[in-house]
C-alpha cells in the first residue's frame, strides 16, 4: 500500500483518533500513536473497561436475535453474559473509587 499522506510504502495504515485519516506511522510526525486508554488517568483507567461492557452489549445485542438454540445459550450471548458478570464484579470497586473522589 501507499500512504495517502506521505507517499511511503506501508503494510499497515493507522487511523489516529481525531484526524479521520489513515496514514503510515511515520506520517504523523514527531507525535506518536497512542491507545486512548494510555492517555487516561491511572486512577480512572478502569472506568473505560467498566463502561465498555455497555457499549459491547449495545453493539452485539439486537432485538430478535436468538439468545438460545436448542435450550443452550448461543456463543455470542454467553460472551455478553460473561462481560456482564465481569462488570458486576467490578461494581463494588468502581463504587468505592467514585465515592472516594466526591
Amino acid at each position: 500500500m501507499i500512504c495517502p499522506v506521505s507517499g511511503r510504502r506501508a503494510t499497515v495504515l493507522f487511523l489516529r483518533e481525531g484526524t479521520g485519516k489513515f496514514a503510515h506511522r511515520l506520517a504523523y510526525g514527531p507525535t506518536q500513536l497512542f491507545y486512548s486508554s494510555q492517555l487516561e488517568s491511572k486512577t480512572f483507567r478502569g472506568l473505560s473497561s467498566y463502561f465498555g461492557v455497555d457499549r459491547e452489549w449495545e453493539k452485539h445485542y439486537k432485538k430478535g436475535r436468538k439468545t438460545h438454540y436448542q435450550g443452550k445459550p448461543t456463543k455470542w450471548y454467553t460472551r455478553l453474559l460473561k462481560l456482564g458478570e465481569k462488570a458486576d464484579a467490578l461494581a463494588p470497586t468502581m463504587d468505592k473509587l467514585l465515592n472516594g473522589y466526591r
